[in-house]
């Protein structure tokens, strides 16, 4: 039993710890350093001012902790994103830039931390060494690759890995500056775009350059009728049928109609899954989400998982992904459903960036496992 209760208590003081550094985070955002009090942060945590003493020794370590808690974060997403990429340099380089755009990484209250800390660093060690060390490590690793993609190309005379890289580091930072003023209308996408050119520039036998962006194209929107979602009855498998067949090529599965079709009939016929699709103005299916019905034994109500989202390349960043979220979030709350749980590609980012502007939390709690049967 003491086991049992010392176990408990970990776990609460961890939780209050974690509480404590988030409301940090929210709070050096909103006053920055030098109008943050404990009393601010505990307000933010939902705690006394007094608790935060008992979880830290001091404001300076709360404060210290914080900024070790965004510098591992960002080291871990970069070290995640270099396992994913394997050796080829090219892809590491493409790697280590998505992982500082990564929306999790570069959510605002984040990089207003860093800036926070970094505009502060001259004028303490410990805030040197930290915001140093990550500064530096990641110039290392965007200056060896770019050596290596120079070296391979045997072309040392007449190029400078050290110029290129401070470039690279250079466009991240203006980056992670205007997303300060941007907030959460940052349009990562373009980001991207901006550092691919350059890459492209630079190296333009390893790199495409990507398509100049052009005049928006208007949303798609039920509002105006040029976009309708539907639930899939039979009529609608031989479209459902298609796009799913894509969607598991987008996942490096072999195209098979036949499995796809298949697979789908057998659903709609056993009442064992939901699909909504997404028809343009014309009668063209570009998109469809399929839920899952499930259960909670903690919350002792039923869930849906969220298993599959895809919008044909015809109709992206038309908001046709997010119309579907939505009605899938509808549907959920029509069923009385507790919540909805999806998953996603670790370097998939703009899905990512989508679903926390939806209001989808990272599950920071649990680990997920599968066993191959």
């Amino acid at each position: 039993m003491t086991s049992t209760k010392t176990h408990v208590g970990e776990a609460i003081q961890a939780e209050r710890k974690r509480l404590l550094i988030e409301a940090t985070l929210s709070a050096i955002s909103e006053f920055g350093l030098s109008q943050l009090t404990l009393a601010k942060i505990a307000a933010g945590a939902g705690l006394t001012a007094g608790s935060v003493n008992f979880h830290f020794a001091s404001k300076e370590a709360l404060l210290l902790e914080t900024l070790q808690f965004v510098a591992e974060e960002l080291d871990q997403s970069i070290t995640a994103a270099l396992q994913q990429a394997g050796a080829d340099p090219n892809k590491r380089l493409i790697a280590i830039i998505n992982a500082q755009l990564n929306p999790e990484i570069t959510e605002h209250r984040k990089v207003a931390v860093w800036n926070a800390f970094s505009a502060e660093r001259w004028a303490r060690e410990d805030y040197k060494r930290i915001c140093g060390t990550r500064d530096s490590n990641n110039f290392n690793l965007v200056l060896n690759l770019c050596s290596e993609i120079i070296q391979r190309a045997d072309k040392q005379k007449v190029m400078s890995a050290r110029a290129i890289a401070s470039g690279i580091q250079g466009i991240i930072d203006d980056v992670w500056h205007d997303i300060l003023y941007a907030g959460e209308d940052f349009d990562r996408e373009a980001a991207m775009s901006l550092c691919l050119s350059f890459l492209a520039s630079v190296f333009p036998w390893c790199f495409t350059m990507p398509a100049q962006p052009s005049a928006k194209n208007p949303q798609l929107s039920t509002a105006d009728n040029s976009l309708s979602v539907v639930k899939a009855q039979p009529k609608h498998l031989a479209d459902a049928a298609q796009l799913f067949d894509l969607y598991r090529q987008f996942y490096r599965e072999s195209s098979n109609i036949k499995l796809a079709s298949d697979y789908l009939k057998k659903h709609m016929e056993n009442n064992s899954s939901t699909i909504f699709l997404a028809y343009t103005s014309d009668g063209k299916a570009v998109g469809f989400t399929q839920l899952y019905r499930s259960y909670c034994s903690l919350a002792a109500a039923p869930i849906f998982i969220l298993y599959d989202l895809y919008v044909d390349n015809s109709a992206r960043q038309l908001g046709v992904a997010r119309t579907l979220m939505n009605q899938a979030k509808a549907y959920a709350k029509e069923q009385k459903a507790q919540r909805i749980d999806l998953e996603t590609a670790i370097d998939n980012y703009p899905a990512q960036a989508l679903y926390i502007d939806l209001g989808y939390k990272k599950d920071e709690e649990y680990f997920k496992y599968s066993l191959e049967l």
